[in-house]
């Protein structure tokens, strides 16, 4: 079984929570408190650049959620997912891949994400 299912799974939930007590938990256990995350179009360092990045997507896709679409692939401390947004009605409008790597204590230290189709893209 893959050790990184149930650290991704968690960081899904952290991505979908409204409730921003909540969130603050689970972005705590599931990321080092000095963990990076960027992509083309977000970037946040630490719990609070972190959690202050998943807040503002909250705000621009309001009811939106995140949802694994593969498998959790990895080797050592190193590990990539699949991802797509979906609209409340269930539509996905952003597909990305995003690859990570685990500290020694089970935690993201980093992310980095790429988008594969967004509006947009060509």
């Amino acid at each position: 079984m893959n050790p990184h299912i149930e650290l991704i799974d968690r960081y899904f939930e952290a991505w979908n929570e409204l409730d921003a007590a909540h969130r603050r938990e689970l972005i705590a256990s599931t990321w080092a408190a000095d963990a990076s995350y960027a992509d083309p179009l977000l970037s946040g360092n630490g719990h609070d650049g972190i959690d202050a990045m998943i807040g503002a997507v909250h705000e621009r896709f309001p009811r939106h959620t995140f949802r694994r679409t593969t498998d959790v692939d990895g080797f050592g401390n190193r590990l990539r997912f699949s991802w797509e947004l979906r609209t409340p009605d269930g539509d996905a409008i952003v597909k990305g891949s995003d690859f990570g790597v685990v500290d020694a204590s089970g935690r993201l230290a980093a992310v980095t994400g790429f988008l594969d189709a967004a509006p947009g893209m060509a």
